[in-house]
Formats: C-alpha cells, sequence, structure tokens
C-alpha cells in the first residue's frame, strides 16, 4: 500500500536541466573562443589588400585623379598622378606602403611593370578618376592557404579563397 506521507523526489525537474545546460553552453563557448586556429597570415594580407583598392577606387573618383599601384612580391604601395608625373602617395591618405609577412606571396594577373630595372616610377594598375576600371587579380598565398583579391570590373573589389 503506498503512503500518502511519502512526498520523496526523484529525477531533475525542467529548470535544474536547464540551468545545467546553459552553463555547459557557456563554457563550451568560452573554450571555442580560446582554442581557436590563430589567424591565417594570407587571409589578414587579402583583407587589408581588399580595403586598401576599394579605398583606392573611391580616392580616385573624389579626387578627381589617378591612383596607381606598384605590386611586387613582398608587397605594394600606391602612386598618385600630379603634374604629368606619377608620384609615391607617403602620408596622403590611408593608402600606405604595405609588407607582406615573410610566409605570404603576392602573384598578379598581370606582368608587373615597375620592377624594370631603370625605367621611371609606373604603377601596375591605376584606378581611372570616372570609375571605369578593368579587372585586375591579385593572388595572395601562404603554405596553407591561396586568396584572391579582384578590383574593377563590374564586381567591385571583392575576396575569394581558403585553405588549401
Amino acid at each position: 500500500m503506498i503512503n500518502g506521507a511519502d512526498t520523496g523526489r526523484a529525477g531533475l525537474s525542467l529548470v535544474e536541466v536547464l540551468v545545467a545546460l546553459a552553463i555547459t553552453g557557456l563554457m563550451t563557448g568560452a573554450v571555442y573562443l580560446t582554442m581557436r586556429p590563430a589567424h591565417d597570415p594570407a587571409r589578414v594580407a587579402a583583407e587589408q589588400m581588399q580595403l586598401d583598392l576599394a579605398r583606392a577606387e573611391t580616392l580616385a573618383v573624389t579626387r578627381g585623379s589617378f591612383i596607381g599601384l606598384r605590386t611586387h612580391a613582398r608587397g605594394y604601395d600606391f602612386l598618385i598622378y600630379e603634374a604629368g608625373t606619377w608620384v609615391p602617395m607617403e602620408r596622403r591618405s590611408a593608402l600606405v606602403a604595405r609588407v607582406l609577412p615573410d610566409s605570404v606571396t603576392l602573384l598578379a594577373s598581370f606582368a608587373p611593370v615597375s620592377d624594370r630595372e631603370g625605367q621611371a616610377v609606373v604603377p601596375d594598375y591605376w584606378f581611372d578618376p570616372t570609375g571605369a576600371n578593368d579587372a585586375a587579380r591579385f593572388t595572395l598565398q601562404s603554405g596553407e592557404s591561396r586568396w584572391q583579391v579582384t578590383a574593377g570590373g563590374l564586381g567591385g573589389t571583392r575576396m575569394s579563397g581558403g585553405a588549401s
């Protein structure tokens, strides 16, 4: 026979289960954030280049000047066309020379003009003040990944790629 005075509880209430799940979720999130893999240097460089190319395109249109880009295996810098000649854009805007990390290499979809010895300073690619720019693709690669940054053309400046 069952005694009505026996009110012992067996098991857990719904609130207790939900609290335990919430605590477990918070702990899992904290562990994930601390154990994430390091940033891919090629991706970081590609994101910076995408931002720089978008800035250069905007600057060319807003200033009404040609903005040029010189590339080399270790990085890139920007030029502006003033008084009939290309001059470096040193400390004139957010467009500064960039040196890539040692593990990252920059390749362009065209043959660089600026690497030729004894030639005047000229850009490899330039942004037209009218906004009518030809498409160019730049590849930034490291041992573990390959990222492409595309400038000009109909799609604007964009980035694609990933781990190899």
